[in-house]
C-alpha cells in the first residue's frame, strides 16, 4: 500500500514538475517572440527614420551641386580673364561676390538621426551587414571625404584672404567683405585679375573645388543607391 502511495505521489509531483517547466518554457518562448517583434519593429522604425532623413537632404544636395558649380565657374573665369563686371553683378545678392575666392562652400546635410542611432547603439540592430555598410558609406566615408577636401580648400581661401592683409592692407581695412560699395568691390577684383600671385592660389583652390564636385557626385550616387536598397527592403 505504501509502495502504491509512493508511486502515486511520484507520478503526481513529476507531472507537476513538467507542468511548471513547460509553463516557464512557454513563458520564455512568448517573451522571446514579443522581444523579437519589438526588435523587428524598432529595426523598421530606424530604417524608416533614416530613409526620411536621407530623402530630406535631396534639395540641399541639389542646391550644393549648383553652388559648387557656380563658385568654380567664377574662379575659372578669373583665371581665364573672362570674369566680367556683369558676371560679378549676377552673383546672388544675399552673398558677397568674393566668396568663391576667399571662402569655401561647406557641406552640412542633416545627419542627426544617424548620429543618434550610432551613439545609442541602435545602429547595430540594422541588418543585413551590406545595408549597414552602405549607410556608413553615405553618412561617414563619402561624407568625411567631402569634409576633408573642403578643409583643404578652406586653407587656400584663408591664404588668399591673408594675401590681401599682407599685400593690400589699405584695401583690406575698408572691410570689403561686408562693404557693398561697387567701387571698392571693383578695386578688389582688379587686384585679383592683375596679381599673378593671387591667381596662383586660385589655381590651387580650383583643383580642390573640382575634386569636391566629383566627391559630391559620388556621395549622391551612393545616397541614391541607399534609398533604393532601403525601399526594396521595406517592401
Amino acid at each position: 500500500m505504501k509502495t502504491n502511495n509512493i508511486k502515486k505521489y511520484l507520478i503526481r509531483y513529476t507531472l507537476e514538475f513538467f507542468v511548471i517547466v513547460l509553463g516557464i518554457s512557454f513563458s520564455f518562448f512568448v517573451q522571446n517572440i514579443r522581444k523579437n517583434i519589438e526588435t523587428d519593429s524598432k529595426k523598421e522604425l530606424i530604417i524608416r527614420n533614416l530613409l526620411s532623413e536621407i530623402e530630406s537632404n535631396e534639395k540641399y544636395l541639389a542646391d550644393s551641386k549648383i553652388a559648387y558649380s557656380r563658385e568654380m565657374d567664377y574662379v575659372l573665369r578669373l583665371l581665364t580673364d573672362s570674369l566680367s563686371q556683369n558676371k560679378i553683378k549676377d552673383y546672388p545678392k544675399s552673398y558677397s561676390p568674393l566668396n568663391p575666392f576667399l571662402s569655401t562652400r561647406k557641406f552640412t546635410p542633416s545627419n542627426s538621426i544617424y548620429n543618434s542611432i550610432v551613439n545609442d547603439g541602435s545602429f547595430n540592430l540594422i541588418e543585413p551587414p551590406s545595408l549597414k555598410a552602405l549607410i556608413d558609406d553615405v553618412y561617414a566615408l563619402t561624407h568625411y571625404k567631402l569634409l576633408n577636401i573642403i578643409e583643404s580648400e578652406q586653407k587656400i581661401a584663408d591664404k588668399a584672404d591673408q594675401f590681401f592683409v599682407n599685400h593690400y592692407p589699405d584695401t583690406y581695412i575698408k572691410n570689403f567683405w561686408f562693404n557693398n560699395d561697387a567701387k571698392l568691390i571693383d578695386q578688389v577684383f582688379k587686384i585679383m585679375k592683375s596679381d599673378n600671385r593671387f591667381k596662383a592660389m586660385m589655381v590651387q583652390k580650383i583643383s580642390f573645388m573640382e575634386i569636391k564636385t566629383s566627391a559630391l557626385d559620388n556621395h549622391t550616387k551612393k545616397r541614391d543607391s541607399l534609398i533604393k536598397y532601403i525601399k526594396q527592403k521595406l517592401n
